[in-house]
Formats: C-alpha cells, sequence, structure tokens
C-alpha cells in the first residue's frame, strides 16, 4: 500500500464535529435548499492518488446517454484502486456519518456499501447533466435517500469550462447557485427534493473530464420525518442544452437511435470547441 493510501483521507473526529458545529445553521439556512460547500476537506495528496488509480473506460463502466445527460459511471468499489477503497470506506464509516447527521441535523443515517448510481462520475467534453431532483427509494436497501455528498477531483480547473453545479429552487425555474468543480471541493446537500445538475455542455480541452466522487445517505422509510418515497429521477422539462430531444428518441428505430447518439455526441463537441 503506498504512503497516500495510508494517509487518513477524512479529518479526525474532533475536527470533524468541530466543522459540523461551526457549518450546521449555515447549511439548514441555505438557498435554495440546504447545502454546504467546502473546500480542503480532504488530504489533497490522497485525491490525486484516487484520480490516478482511474481505469479506460471498460465493462466497469456504465455510459447514460439520453436527452437528459451524457455521462459515465463508475460505481463497482470491488474493482476500486487502493486509494479509492479507502476514500469508500471512510465515506460509508461511522466517523463520517455522524458527521453528516450533526452538519444536515437528519439522524439515523444509513451509508450505501455498494455504492448504488454513486463512486465516479466522468463528463467528457460535451458531456452534461440536466436538472433533475434525486430518486428518493434505494431499491436495494429498501432506504430512503437523504443527503447527497459530491467530491469533485479536477486539479486546475477552468471556470469557463462550464461543469458547473447549479442549485435550483424548482424544476422549472433557474439556477440560484453555481458551483465551480474544483479539486478537493465538498458539496453537501439534503435531498431528494433538490433540483440540481449541470446542464450546459462541459467545454474543457481534450484530455481533460469533468470528474466527481459521489457516495449518498439514507434513512428508515419507517422515520417520521422521512419524505414520499420515489424510485425514478425526475428531469427538468425546460429545454435541454444536449441536442436531441425526447420525441425523436421514442420514433426512431434502434439502429437509427445508436446514429443519432454518436451525431449527438460529435455535435456537443463541436459546440464547446
Amino acid at each position: 500500500m503506498t504512503q497516500a493510501t495510508q494517509a487518513r483521507m477524512t479529518p479526525p473526529l474532533e475536527d470533524l464535529f468541530g466543522h459540523a458545529e461551526i457549518h450546521a445553521d449555515a447549511y439548514a439556512a441555505a438557498e435554495p435548499f440546504p447545502h454546504g460547500v467546502y473546500d480542503g476537506f480532504f488530504d489533497v495528496e490522497s485525491l490525486h492518488q484516487v484520480v490516478a488509480e482511474l481505469p479506460g473506460r471498460n465493462e466497469s463502466w456504465t455510459t447514460w446517454d439520453t436527452a437528459n445527460e451524457w455521462k459515465h459511471c463508475f460505481d463497482r468499489p470491488d474493482r476500486f484502486g487502493p486509494a479509492a477503497r479507502q476514500l469508500c470506506d471512510e465515506l460509508n464509516g461511522s466517523e463520517f456519518v455522524r458527521y453528516l447527521e450533526r452538519l444536515t441535523g437528519i439522524d439515523g443515517l444509513i451509508p450505501d456499501p455498494h455504492l448504488t448510481a454513486a463512486g465516479y462520475f466522468e463528463i467528457e467534453p460535451g458531456g452534461f447533466l440536466n436538472v433533475h431532483v434525486d430518486f428518493a427509494r434505494n431499491p436495494k436497501l429498501s432506504l430512503v435517500r437523504r443527503v447527497n455528498v459530491l467530491l469533485y477531483l479536477n486539479e486546475g480547473w477552468a471556470a469557463d469550462w462550464g461543469g458547473q453545479l447549479e442549485l435550483w429552487r424548482s424544476l422549472d425555474d433557474g439556477p440560484v447557485r453555481s458551483i465551480v468543480p474544483l479539486m478537493n471541493r465538498m458539496v453537501v446537500f439534503t435531498t431528494p427534493d433538490a433540483p440540481h445538475g449541470h446542464p450546459r455542455p462541459v467545454a474543457s480541452p481534450d484530455g481533460r473530464s469533468r470528474l466527481c466522487f459521489s457516495a449518498y445517505y439514507f434513512t428508515s422509510p419507517d422515520k417520521a420525518d422521512s419524505p414520499q418515497a420515489r424510485n425514478g429521477v425526475l428531469f427538468s422539462e425546460q429545454p435541454s442544452h444536449g441536442g436531441l430531444g425526447g420525441f425523436a428518441r421514442r420514433v426512431t428505430p434502434p439502429i437509427a437511435a445508436d446514429w443519432l447518439r454518436a451525431a449527438r455526441r460529435w455535435q456537443r463537441r463541436r459546440a464547446v470547441r
């Protein structure tokens, strides 16, 4: 094991609790929904190792290519490198979960060791994620989703490359806050009723992608404050900046749809140059 993976990635427990105490009130009062943005929270050298371990595109990746999103997801902790496994273990560990409870005011949080629909997210130039509200129920665990943690891993990311995380008040208005995905920047927010996304295609140079590591936290559906469970993601009905719409997908044969998806990717890349 390398020295980077031996180092603790998250702060010690007393510092975690101190951070939560300092920021809990601001988190609860944040607009458009409870959230916080925290820089330098993790050991940055360890995060560089998490990036270095990222494998090339293979069968472990899932690609989402629709009118609402074009992204790649790697959510197989059993195939992570040692640094990413350590990061996953610390995010799912008791100390970090207790920190999140104090920060968010939500007791009884439960992590997902399987990283269902979480883990690494990579957005290539031209990629995007339309504004949406998350699924509310984890079907594997039968738990209700309550908190998202997004950790950005983009060294030297320029704001004009896009990829800003937008926080909206509802699915039919516009951004209240825009967050540049900088290296070692953690965003925590209460979900599922929290419209967010990055609808404008990423415009980074060739060879640079928008990289994020995510983890989600849940509570029992029996909790009195548990939100109504919803299995699916709800996307904004505003026109996406990503190209072809849903109607075209519904009326297009599968072979032609594959060609259209390839054409859409080419259009996105061309649009950001």
